[in-house]
């Protein structure tokens, strides 16, 4: 960090190293999205649909757009519209839960289920944090879940409602256990 002027207070400082701490985690957060935005350009995915590819399949039968703003922390309308294009794209299918009718279960199509193989490959992302050692990273992750909790306060929003990525098994495997989510590889006309 730079040398304060010592004309600047204690409470000056502690303002500047607050901002130039939160602009070097906005600047690093926003560095990594733009490689994974290059990694996952070659499978014409973005970021956010690889994330909700991993967390549909990983929702099962209850992956619904509710559930899916919650897993990604992302206001419902964002949600609709990032699933709308994903399903004229063919990669996630909508279809109306059998006991609430305005409620949407969401599933892959077989195009979905085979972009959501390239989306789990991390390329990008694994040369990034393979920089810290095993202890240094367990580290970040104990300092950014204490930051989130206190975001989450702040906010007053319940930090369990929106952990699902983080409390939950999330599929991470290309050969994913059996579930609606994941497409018959015999089923006909599935994914198209």
């Amino acid at each position: 960090m730079r040398q304060m002027d010592k004309k600047h207070t204690t409470k000056d400082k502690n303002i500047i190293e607050s901002y130039r701490l939160f602009q070097l985690m906005r600047f690093t957060a926003d560095a990594i999205h733009r490689s994974r935005e290059y990694e996952l350009k070659k499978y014409n995915l973005t970021p956010e649909q690889a994330g909700a590819l991993v967390c549909i399949l990983s929702l099962g039968n209850k992956a619904t757009q509710a559930e899916l703003s919650r897993w990604l922390f992302r206001l419902p309308n964002s949600i609709t519209i990032l699933i709308n294009r994903m399903e004229k794209l063919g990669l996630v299918k909508k279809t109306p839960d059998k006991k609430r009718r305005n409620i949407n279960r969401l599933s892959l199509t077989k195009k979905g289920y085979e972009s959501y193989q390239h989306s789990i490959e991390f390329e990008a992302f694994y040369p990034i944090i393979d920089i810290l050692p095993e202890a240094e990273r367990r580290q970040l992750w104990s300092s950014l879940e204490i930051i989130r909790e206190k975001v989450f306060e702040n906010l007053h929003l319940d930090i369990k409602t929106y952990s699902g990525c983080f409390d939950k098994a999330l599929c991470f495997d290309a050969d994913a256990p059996d579930d609606e989510n994941k497409p018959s590889k015999t089923a006909k006309g599935e994914g198209k």
